[in-house]
């Protein structure tokens, strides 16, 4: 019995030391090959090949789009010249990435065919945006606007901060950022208000039937003549609109410069009611007769 016990402790012990030998040959061959077919010391080389080609492209279409914006200021418009800078950093980047794709082994035809694909699908899903973008050619060929201009837009009126494929970006007077998607300004009517040097101030009132109206017009156009913001050329304009119920509506027009907006309505209006009141020229109010036919009964 004790032989026999010993025979199976050999047997077992021998069959244990054979196998360890075995996988410890199979775990030596498999990591041998593995360490055979990948030299780290290659693909750390080939790694830092592609993070300095990389930084090397960005870098150089981060020069173009520089030397491009200097190239082009002062000849072509604000709007355009952004459009040209973002263009130049946008192929930049996708050169950067089709590059590390290429390093890394990666079919760029087939990756360019599903992107094709995904562009139409997601063009059916984003019309709106499609309609955007497409809207935003046609506002840079139109020139309609630039950076900087003032524009209003259906009640909303601002300084274009700047022209994009999607959308305008305005600051409004109280200091509000505001968004518009160009398709809606190429749907609705939009005017810019900066567009030319000069403008023109329309000033409507009544005067009294009773005023004198050569009296009138000597005295706006000397307060038009003495007002610093107001243009002589062109010069300013007195005319009779027409007779109305409580007075003579008097058109009054005064030329002035753009920027100079608040500042030539704020002074002029100051000055008229100021001098009415001096020369005695009345602004009559709106006057509404009750006539009673029944006397009021008393309580």
């Amino acid at each position: 019995m004790a032989a026999k016990k010993d025979y199976l402790w050999e047997n077992n012990s021998l069959l244990t030391e054979k196998g360890f030998r075995m996988i410890h040959e199979i775990f030596s061959f498999g990591l041998h090959d593995f360490l055979s077919e990948i030299d780290i010391v290659s693909l750390l080389h080939r790694l830092i090949i592609m993070i300095l080609s990389v930084v090397f492209i960005l870098t150089m279409f981060h020069l173009l789009k520089l030397f491009f914006g200097r190239l082009f200021k002062g000849k072509i418009s604000e709007t355009r010249r952004s459009i040209v800078k973002k263009g130049i950093q946008y192929a930049g980047f996708v050169l950067a990435v089709l590059f590390v794709f290429k390093s890394l082994g990666i079919d760029t035809n087939a990756i360019l065919g599903a992107a094709g694909i995904a562009s139409v699908v997601l063009g059916f899903a984003a019309q709106t945006s499609v309609s955007s973008l497409i809207s935003g050619f046609f506002l840079l060929s139109e020139k309609s606007f630039a950076v900087g201009d003032t524009i209003k837009v259906d009640n909303t009126t601002g300084v274009v901060l700047s022209v994009d494929l999607l959308s305008v970006k305005l600051r409004t007077f109280d200091n509000l950022f505001v968004r518009i998607p160009n398709e809606a300004i190429i749907k609705s009517s939009m005017t810019n208000i900066t567009r030319f040097p000069l403008r023109r101030l329309d000033l409507n009132f009544l005067v009294a039937y009773k005023g004198n109206l050569e009296k009138v017009r000597d005295t706006l156009l000397q307060l038009a003549a003495e007002n610093r913001f107001s243009l002589e050329n062109p010069a300013p304009f007195f005319g009779i609109d027409k007779l109305g119920e409580s007075g003579i509506t008097v058109l009054f027009n005064l030329w002035f410069e753009s920027s100079n907006f608040s500042n030539l309505k704020t002074s002029i209006i100051m000055d008229i009611k100021k001098r009415f009141e001096s020369e005695g020229i009345e602004i009559p109010c709106q006057r509404i007769n009750v006539t009673v036919t029944e006397p009021l009964r008393q309580p």
